[in-house]
């Protein structure tokens, strides 16, 4: 039975440490331990303690297991070393053999923790005793055979010239032969060699240095098919003249070694298909993710935390590996103080059950610049202990957007509530979103009502503008861009002009969102466009007007001026009898009539122009045809004259008073005047609105016109009824006034059934009942 064994146990969790013990006490194993968590302990008990071997665990907050193997190693004590750990990697667990491990066990696989003590220390006990063995043994010459047996090695010794060799009776077996079996030889010595290592040892022998040694492994085939492993390690002879004549070696077996090292690289193989599988698992997702042991320490990690590690140069070994998340992120660097502090206390609660799941935008600065990371926090439970998955998700670009849109948002609120122009956004269902100041102010003052988010813009609209904004709401919902100007008239009877434009909103797939409607108001360069317009429309009128007077000069005012003229020439005549010669008087009397009323009809015409300039007041139709009755009262009773009016769709005007008076009363006349012999006079008056426009109708079953003569019924002295006393003034007039109020005159007569008169208004203000 084994002595009792002291053992030194390195470890600062304890229930690790309890695990540990608990699966020694089931062995057969006697044993005292003490534990230590510091490298001064440790140290100390090196010392005091003298240990018969060593556990320890990987990772502890002074130091770790190599910087303990380290110690061990330059310290006088020659002590089996076996490392204790969660998880490990592949060059990690060869690197720690190669450092002087006797061996590693992992923390969920403490069942061969016995078996591995106990070959340590028998491995450590044989190795001992063989080299002490041999110590005794290679002193005396005759016992070196017996001491190449026992440690497995040969010796040979090659001539470099005649490529002659010799070896050791130890040799044979190492090279697949038995003692004399066959005759040393450099063909012999490569014979039984595995044809796979055979060109990687002819190869280190063509290519050995005069200045060092050189070594190489290969594998040998035994009678029985059993493979042999063996290390070889040879160098130079010089001769006299220091020239290279032989090259010496020894061959060595180590089976054994490879056969250990050939099992823990299988075990090795079993941990990385069972990592590479995680690991797959883990790289396949785009944040960070780190995976933590109930004692907060990092046991695995994904590629992004890899890269991200190495290209913010963390300063953590091994991606951080074995090593404590908390400890990390209570000392991380670019990172607040309280970011830091609530991500460790998240941490904790959620490995301690006290929260389900713990989460937190952070911003940390890295290589001068500001990142902003979302952590995750969720329990991780297994069947042997409970830990935490961790994921960073970088949400850099979705911060800085929503930077972007904040610093937009601010700028267009700015814009929003300072610009002149009244704005409303609304969404795909036409309820408003948002609107600024000046589109309320809009509201207010147009349609009397109060803009209200979720309100729909139709229902703020006059009923006469609905069709006009049905249309544009179906262009806009289609992501088109309508402009267009419009016109309102204030509560003061002001007309006011806006530029109203109806912009589509879509997203990245061109899927409507909504639109934009702004109102501009125009109505100081609309006013001026207009009185432009009003200038030239003046200017051409004007000239008709010169034309119209250059042929009343010629024609209407020369004929009784010449007549004038002659009748003077004849009174001026010495013969002139003034009783006999009576006529001439009464031709004079009569030019000199014609002539005045010639010059009256000029004078009417001038004050047409001249009055385009009286105030615009409000006109009411119907009072308008009351007073015109009125005045007209004898004749309308005497030719039995109905005057019928319907003013539902606009009662009244905002007009110049005499204009419209003049109008009516011209038009009324015209019907009274050019009515049918056998017929009452039926006159009906009515207004139609279009949109924004104004029509008047006067209709009456007089005779009707000719449609020959209609294009030159309105024109100066045009008559085509000389039935009926007149000048051809009237219709003139008419036409006239209505183009200086902005309108339009037209007709459409049948003989023998009547005239049409339609006034168009397309900009009049009317008012509406």
């Amino acid at each position: 039975m084994m002595k009792n064994l002291r053992i030194l146990h390195i470890e600062d969790v304890p229930s690790d440490a309890e695990m540990v013990e608990r699966t020694l006490n089931k062995s057969d194993i006697r044993y005292e331990k003490i534990i230590v968590d510091s490298r001064a302990d440790y140290i100390k008990e090196l010392e005091e303690f003298r240990p018969d071997i060593i556990l320890s665990d990987h990772s502890l907050p002074s130091f770790n297991s190599l910087e303990a193997l380290q110690i061990l190693k330059q310290s006088s004590f020659d002590i089996p070393f076996i490392l204790i750990t969660s998880t490990v990697s592949e060059e990690f667990a060869v690197n720690v053999m190669k450092e002087g491990a006797s061996d590693y066990v992992l923390k969920d696989r403490l069942q061969r923790l016995p078996n591995a003590i106990i070959n340590a220390i028998e491995k450590f006990q044989s190795d001992n005793d063989r080299l002490n063995y041999l110590n005794k043994i290679v002193a005396s010459e005759a016992l070196f055979t017996k001491a190449e047996a026992m440690a497995e090695f040969g010796t040979w010794r090659l001539n470099m010239d005649t490529k002659a060799i010799d070896w050791s009776a130890g040799t044979y077996p190492l090279l697949g032969y038995t003692k004399g079996e066959v005759e040393p030889s450099f063909e012999n010595f490569l014979k039984n060699i595995f044809s796979g290592d055979k060109k990687q040892v002819e190869n280190t022998f063509k290519n050995i240095s005069n200045a060092q040694t050189s070594e190489v492994d290969f594998r040998v085939i035994n009678k029985d098919g059993s493979i042999k492993y063996i290390h070889a390690q040879f160098e130079f002879e010089l001769n006299e003249k220091g020239k290279p004549a032989y090259i010496i070696g020894f061959n060595q077996d180590i089976t054994r070694s490879a056969l250990a090292q050939l099992e823990i690289q299988k075990n090795i193989e079993e941990l990385k298909s069972a990592a590479d599988r995680q690991t797959a698992i883990l790289n396949a997702l785009p944040p960070n993710i780190v995976l933590l042991n109930e004692a907060g320490k990092i046991v695995a990690v994904n590629e992004s935390w890899r890269k991200f590690t190495l290209e913010n140069n963390l300063g953590v070994p091994r991606y951080g590996v074995d090593y404590s998340y908390i400890a990390i992120s209570e000392k991380a660097t670019g990172v607040d103080k309280l970011s830091g502090a609530k991500i460790a206390k998240g941490i904790k609660d959620v490995i301690a059950g006290i929260i389900n799941e713990f989460s937190l935008e952070y911003c940390c600065i890295i290589k001068n610049k500001k990142v902003w990371f979302e952590i995750l926090v969720a329990p991780l439970t297994d069947k042997t202990k409970k830990g935490a998955v961790i994921l960073h998700i970088d949400i850099t670009g979705r911060k800085l957007t929503e930077e972007l849109m904040l610093q937009s948002e601010a700028n267009l609120k700015t814009i929003f509530k300072n610009t002149d122009i009244a704005y409303i956004l609304c969404n795909s269902d036409n309820k408003i979103v948002s609107f600024n100041s000046k589109a309320n102010e809009f509201c207010l003052e147009q349609f009397n009502k109060t803009l209200r988010v979720g309100g729909t813009t139709s229902g703020y609209f006059p009923k006469n503008k609905i069709p006009n904004v049905k249309e544009a709401l179906q262009r806009v919902l289609n992501n088109e861009i309508l402009t267009y100007e419009t016109s309102y008239v204030d509560k003061d009877g002001l007309v006011k002009w806006y530029e109203v434009r109806w912009v589509g909103v879509a997203n990245d797939k061109n899927v409507n969102m909504g639109f934009i409607l702004a109102f501009n108001d125009i109505t100081e360069r609309k006013t001026a466009d207009l009185e432009k317009d009003k200038m030239t429309t003046d200017l051409v009128q004007r000239s008709k007007d010169l034309e119209q007077f250059t042929y009343i000069v010629s024609h209407n005012l020369r004929a009784p001026v010449a007549n004038i003229l002659g009748l003077s020439n004849m009174l001026n005549h010495v013969d002139f009898n003034f009783n006999e010669d009576r006529s001439i008087l009464s031709a004079l009397e009569t030019s000199i009539t014609i002539l005045d009323q010639t010059i009256i009809d000029l004078n009417h015409i001038l004050q047409v122009r001249s009055n385009i300039h009286e105030q615009n007041e409000i006109v009411s139709f119907q009072q308008l045809v009351d007073d015109i009755s009125l005045s007209l009262g004898n004749l309308i009773n005497k030719e039995n004259v109905t005057i019928q009016t319907n003013f539902k769709a606009a009662e009244s005007v905002i007009t110049i008073k005499s204009y419209m008076y003049s109008i009516f009363y011209n038009l009324i006349i015209n019907s009274i005047k050019y009515r049918q012999p056998d017929k009452d006079p039926i006159i009906s008056i009515f207004t139609i609105k279009k949109g924004d426009k104004l029509e008047i109708y006067f209709k009456d079953n007089g005779r009707g016109i000719d449609e020959s003569n209609m294009k030159k019924v309105f024109g100066l002295y045009k008559r085509f009824d000389t039935s009926v006393e007149g000048k051809g003034m009237g219709l003139y007039m008419v036409k006239t006034q209505v183009e200086n109020l902005g309108g339009k005159i037209s007709l459409q007569s049948e003989l023998g059934k009547g005239t049409t008169f339609k006034l168009d208004f397309p900009e009049i203000k009317y008012v509406q009942k």
